[in-house]
């Protein structure tokens, strides 16, 4: 399929039936106020009028798409493909086509209020969403796609999404509760803002949550709460902000469960459903950490973090104005969960499963981030120019034990070779390989500028450069020395602690890197309703020092490949904003370059040149009658362009996702319903084993008794919808076992609301 040449009559169809249909529809409904765009842009600026493709949600319309996780949040984000079958952590996210080659987010930074969650954004059992919620302390979801991403933010150069803050101008607060009427799943939201007096203003709430999540668990594995103020002051000559966060939050994490392939691109149900089963152990995990023995209790994914931030800017005089960022993060957790290493029939017994566990304490991947800069207003023209400064920790410890279940439908315990009640103290199925430990710093620094300005009344523009520079230093340990060891504490060494993997020989890691990041797009405005544009960008990302120890030197250095990956993007396009209409469409090309790095799953190192090309789509309508559809289509043609898969479509990328919500809303009460769609994908790079395409409905119905009382019902995936995001098998023959990880089946919940 090659979408850039065989789609480019159709999106420009559609651009005009868009602007078509407008004329046709009532026009005494009121635009809603148009959203700042203040994420990844030199300077603020709206979506019509910006040079790249930005899209803002408002907090209202996530609530409605029922999402489960941060991840299925960014569903609805023109040219993000999130599989989100992980839980609310550990979520592979990529856009426009650029590759996921080790998990994680390589390319798209995660932030809040403009800080990134990480530095990086794929480092092996840490990825950013992890430690990432949304609730009603959020008052937008902000993305940029492209264009000055690159030199906006560090490890940006496909684009950026951005949680916004409440910070109290709109005076009042809710709290609501939430209880799963299928699933047990409780939890509170409370939030207050308002006046401080002085011109301060201030927000503050967070959530409460307990359960099973949304697949079936023996155990409420669900647990945990966030609390977030912000206070914010506006003043004559600028601004200042402070921002607080506080996470505690334990979550289940969903790894591929064991499948039997039926053919064509259908598989089989084997022990576990594929709704809402998983291989959960429910079980006590001793794991040898480097300080001693952790009893690690439940399958999932623990996150704390707490944060402090402040952003402050001030007007000099009427042509100097000056900014400063800092946030700093105290960040940690553990990773639990487990993974099918083989699948086999046991004789008489039947399909038989050996999990290695996937145990991983996250030490500490807290981080700083500062940002000081100065911009001039020379009335058609504004130079910014700062620095960025980041100091990024990254450490892990890595323990996998193995377990032997059957897949009878109760995950029986059973004994192979030394294994004692179905453990065995080491990971053999995996050559021993994954105990390790590794302690990393990341200092970065970042001279950027930028200029923009206007060209008479319709046409604007904008440049910008960004020089990142990186020093990595640590040390880290991946060979195992093979010990008996009483793990369990039971006082024994017994049978399965004969041969327990530790902690080998450490080695350094010592190496720099930089890389040059630019920008230059361009805006023409037709007329007050429509505008083109067009921008080129190319930028870098830093690679997860935990993934590249396969391209270090003895004495610490790096081979060069591995460093960084490089991504060059350009973008052109047309907007259309009306009253009670808006239409954006945006052809894109981009090629990726990208760093060797190790995939845990696979044991392999992975790395490649792309290309992707396509369009992304989105529109709002709204006619008089109350009746409403807003959504957006990305249509994908991606290439590898080297190696030993050179002309095959990259593992799991979609020749088109959508979404779309028609809606409905009274004086009293709204319903609408969101339609999540994928294209069928390969399950990995050889092209051979493919996923099916797929649907997802998410119903909502909001029904106001008063101003302040209000009760929700919402569906996650209301029809029970099967589909799987991804597989670690690129072939099979009919009959196969194969490991696949399915999305989530239907969980529905209800929320009583009370705002004041």
């Amino acid at each position: 399929m090659n979408v850039s040449k065989t789609l480019t009559l159709n999106a420009v169809a559609l651009s005009v039936s868009g602007m078509l249909l407008t004329p046709a529809i009532a026009q005494e409904r009121e635009a809603p106020l148009e959203e700042v765009i203040v994420t990844g842009v030199p300077q603020p600026t709206s979506k019509l009028e910006s040079t790249m493709s930005v899209t803002a949600i408002n907090a209202e319309d996530v609530t409605n798409f029922a999402p489960r996780s941060t991840a299925e949040i960014f569903r609805n984000v023109p040219g993000v493909q999130a599989e989100s079958s992980s839980g609310d952590a550990n979520a592979n996210i990529k856009v426009r086509g650029l590759p996921i080659s080790s998990g994680g987010a390589r390319y798209l930074s995660l932030q809040e209020d403009g800080f990134p969650v990480m530095l990086v954004g794929d480092a092996a059992f840490a990825t950013a969403d992890s430690w990432l919620r949304f609730d009603t302390t959020i008052g937008s979801v902000q993305s940029i796609r492209g264009g000055s991403a690159s030199t906006q933010a560090a490890n940006a150069p496909g684009g950026i999404i951005n949680f916004i803050s409440k910070t109290g101008e709109q005076a009042g607060g809710s709290v609501g509760l939430t209880l799963g009427l299928d699933y047990d799943s409780l939890r509170l939201d409370i939030e207050n803002g308002g006046d401080l007096g002085g011109d301060w203003t201030y927000h503050i709430g967070g959530f409460y949550r307990s359960g099973e999540g949304p697949r079936a668990a023996s155990d409420d594995i669900e647990e945990g709460f966030q609390v977030k103020a912000t206070v914010a002051k506006t003043f004559d000559k600028g601004s200042l902000k402070f921002h607080l966060k506080h996470l505690d939050d334990e979550v289940p994490t969903y790894l591929p469960i064991p499948a039997q392939y039926s053919g064509g691109s259908t598989f089989s149900e084997l022990g576990t459903n594929f709704g809402d089963g998983t291989l959960f152990l429910n079980t006590t995990d001793f794991a040898p950490r480097r300080d001693g023995i952790a009893a690690v209790q439940g399958d999932g994914f623990e996150a704390q973090m707490t944060s402090f931030a402040l952003a402050a800017d001030y007007d000099f005089n009427d042509v100097l104005s000056g900014a400063v960022k800092y946030r700093t993060a105290s960040t940690e957790g553990n990773f639990a969960s487990p993974f099918p290493a083989n699948t086999f029939v046991d004789g008489a017994a039947g399909p038989s499963v050996e999990i290695v566990y996937f145990d991983t304490e996250v030490n500490d991947v807290g981080n700083d981030f500062a940002d000081v800069s100065l911009s001039a207003d020379f009335g058609s023209v504004i130079v910014k120019a700062g620095i960025a400064l980041v100091d990024q920790t990254i450490s892990t410890t890595w323990n996998f034990n193995q377990y032997y279940r059957r897949l009878d439908g109760n995950l029986s315990v059973f004994d192979q070779g030394d294994s004692i009640g179905g453990v065995l103290y080491g990971n053999p199925a995996f050559g021993n390989c994954c105990t390790r430990a590794y302690d990393f710093e990341i200092e970065g620094s970042a001279p950027y500028v930028s200029v923009s300005g206007n060209f008479g009344e319709n046409l604007s523009w904008d440049a910008s450069y960004r020089k990142d520079n990186y020093d990595v230093t640590g040390s880290f340990q991946e060979s195992t020395v093979l010990v008996p060891l009483d793990v369990n504490g039971d006082g024994v060494i017994a049978a399965n602690e004969q041969a327990v993997p530790t902690l080998g020989a450490a080695r350094r890691a010592d190496y720099d890197t930089d890389f040059d990041s630019w920008s230059i797009g361009v805006n023409y405005a037709l007329n007050d309703n429509m505008a083109l544009f067009a921008n080129v960008s190319e930028g870098g990302a830093i690679s997860s020092p935990d993934r590249v120890t396969g391209s270090l030197r003895d004495d610490g250095s790096i081979l060069s490949e591995s460093a960084y990956s490089t991504v060059e993007q350009t973008e052109i396009g047309f907007k259309y904003r009306g009253d009670i209409a808006s239409f954006y469409v945006t052809y894109f090309d981009a090629d990726t370059e990208e760093s060797r790095q190790f995939e845990v799953t696979s044991q392999t190192l992975r790395g490649n040149t792309f290309s992707a090309s396509g369009f992304e789509l989105e529109g709002d309508l709204l006619f008089s009658n109350g009746f409403g559809v807003k959504g957006s289509l990305t249509l994908t043609d991606s290439e590898i362009t080297s190696g030993a898969n050179a002309g095959n479509t990259p593992r799991r990328q979609a020749d088109y996702i959508f979404n779309v919500t028609p809606h409905y809303s009274a004086d009293m009460w709204d319903t609408g319903i969101n339609f999540v769609g994928t294209d069928e994908v390969f399950v990995q790079d050889n092209n051979s084993l493919k996923f099916d395409s797929y649907i997802t409905a998410n119903l909502f119905f909001n029904y106001r008794f008063n101003d302040k009382l209000s009760v929700s019902l919402n569906a996650n995936n209301l029809f029970d919808e099967v589909g799987f995001t991804e597989g670690e098998e690129g072939a099979a023959f009919i009959g196969d076992f194969v490991r696949i990880r399915p999305i989530n089946g239907r969980t529905t919940s209800a929320t009583l609301r009370y705002s004041f």
